[in-house]
């Protein structure tokens, strides 16, 4: 009994057979498959566009529409010419040649939304064939707010680097002024010993002042360097700004308004703050000067003052000068930018100005436009309670018994030692030198305490900071000069948290030094 043969199996619709050929697909199966993927079509998320090789379009989803801002009937009664795409297809050959050689290629287009505004979008884009014609298949995926964050990370990142920048101008511009004090210190201190030797009026003696006068000038223009560098103002009493204005204005009245007219709009309640008197005027007195610039001819400068609530005041300087077109006003406040001639502007002006506002904690806004003038506005936080007074000056008495002092001089910079401690000399004193904290402490273990010390505040190895600190447990009572070409706050706070400390600003003359040492004299 033969055993029954097997049917032959029923080919599976769709899948390739033995003999290489291809089931046909039943019409049940191709009407479920076609409604499958018209689903997934109309669904996606991404925007899908079918379009013929010349632009026109054959099919769109609702996603693709729905981005653009059209329905999709009218979407399909347009050409992607219409879409008014920079850089589309058909100004790319190269693309277009390489899509239709069969590459499918993703980049990004910027698409024009039907209210007029620019969507960012990034395109996958392959080439389908077969069929009466072939067609382009598109996949859409708008990256507007993609691109919009990468705008906004790149500033951040600009921002930040521009931040670092002025760090480390302001460290370089801190240890320059640091070194050109010295300098000019020893310059300084040796002109005012010869100088006192000359004949009032004789040409040795000008010459002297001339120099002397130099220096004072080298020295003005490092205190605008510190205060670029410093982080926190010099001193904090409460102060007035108009007060500060009344006064800034009486010197540019002597010397460059006589080419403008002059506006105060000074509020009279105008609440206090509290601030560096001598950083504020000079940052008003660079804005001023900077107005009056940008009026070559003639011109009006207005200065006003407010309040603004009860927790701000503001300084407004304003002119109807030339404006600066908006290239020139990004880089206002960056330092050494300038638009003046060669030698007439070292572009540290606003950025002085900035770094003072900023130590401040105030804020610092420009206005500005060609041919429309300049508007700057500071604005500082008010003060509320009331404020340290100023130390008074000493009487100008002159004591009428002086005794020679025994002086320590602690200083790392050889020009310093050499100077100062010729004028001591030339004063009458007795000195020793240190040129480093270590070796003043080793040199007070070793011998009598001296009548006095001067003191480097920046110094290398030992501080002239930790050297105080380690002598005031040794001498409690030994007068210390701190000497120091950066009077700031650090310098302020370690002199007020020690007893008998004093600053003697660098650079100095022979007369300042001979008026700090009158007051360990008397006896």
């Amino acid at each position: 009994m033969t055993s029954p043969v097997p049917p032959a199996p029923t080919p599976d619709p769709g899948l390739p057979q033995a003999d290489g050929s291809e089931a046909p697909l039943s019409l049940t199966l191709l009407q479920e498959k076609a409604e499958r993927y018209q689903v997934m079509f109309s669904t996606a998320s991404e925007g899908i566009l079918v379009h013929s090789l010349d632009g026109k379009a054959l099919e769109v989803n609702e996603a693709f529409a729905r981005m653009h801002g059209y329905t999709q009937a009218e979407m399909l009664a347009m050409n992607l010419r219409e879409l008014n795409v920079p850089g589309g297809f058909r100004t790319h050959p190269e693309r277009i040649a390489r899509i239709l050689a069969g590459e499918a290629l993703t980049f990004e287009v910027e698409h024009v939304h039907k209210d007029g505004h620019t969507i960012a979008m990034e395109v996958l884009v392959s080439l389908v064939s077969g069929g009466d014609m072939p067609v382009l298949l598109a996949f859409h995926r708008d990256i507007s707010q993609r691109r919009q964050d990468e705008a906004e990370k790149a500033e951040l990142q600009a921002q930040l680097l521009h931040a670092q920048k002025m760090e480390s101008l302001g460290s370089l511009a801190g240890g320059v002024a640091h070194d050109m004090n010295n300098v000019l210190g020893a310059i300084l201190g040796l002109a005012s010993i010869h100088m006192e030797t000359q004949p009032p009026g004789s040409p040795v003696y000008r010459a002297f002042g001339t120099i002397i006068q130099a220096s004072e000038r080298g020295g003005t223009m490092l205190k605008s360097l510190l205060r670029f560098a410093r982080q926190s103002p010099a001193e904090c009493l409460e102060l007035n700004l108009n007060a500060l204005i009344h006064e800034e204005v009486r010197l540019l009245e002597r010397t460059t308004l006589s080419r403008v007219r002059l506006v105060r709009e000074l509020t009279p309640d105008l609440r206090p703050m509290l601030g560096d008197a001598n950083a504020l005027s000079h940052a008003i007195m660079n804005l001023c000067v900077n107005a009056v610039d940008a009026m070559p001819e003639n011109g009006t400068l207005t200065l006003r003052t407010r309040n603004l609530g009860t927790d701000w005041v503001e300084v407004e300087v304003e002119d109807t000068g030339t404006g600066m077109p908006k290239e020139v006003l990004a880089k206002a406040l960056d330092p050494f930018f300038t638009t003046k001639e060669v030698g007439k502007g070292t572009g540290l002006g606003l950025s002085i100005v900035y770094s003072t506002v900023k130590s401040h904690q105030g804020q610092m806004q420009l206005k500005s436009e060609p041919g429309q003038g300049t508007r700057i506005s500071l604005r500082f936080p008010a003060c509320h309670a009331a404020a340290p007074l100023p130390a008074q000056p000493e009487s100008g008495a002159e004591p009428t018994t002086r005794r020679p002092l025994r002086v320590l001089l602690v200083d790392d910079d050889e020009l310093v030692q050499s100077s100062v401690q010729m004028m001591l000399q030339a004063l009458g004193h007795e000195v020793a030198v240190s040129t480093s904290g270590e070796e003043a402490l080793g040199w007070l273990v070793d011998r009598a305490a001296p009548d006095l010390v001067i003191l480097d505040l920046n110094m290398p190895g030992l501080s002239g900071a930790n050297t105080l600190v380690r002598l005031r447990a040794q001498h409690p009572k030994l007068p210390v000069l701190l000497s120091t070409g950066r009077a700031d706050q650090v310098a302020l706070d370690l002199a007020e948290a020690h007893p008998h400390v004093s600053l003697l600003p660098k650079p100095f003359t022979m007369k300042v030094l001979r008026q700090q040492l009158g007051q360990f004299q008397v006896g």
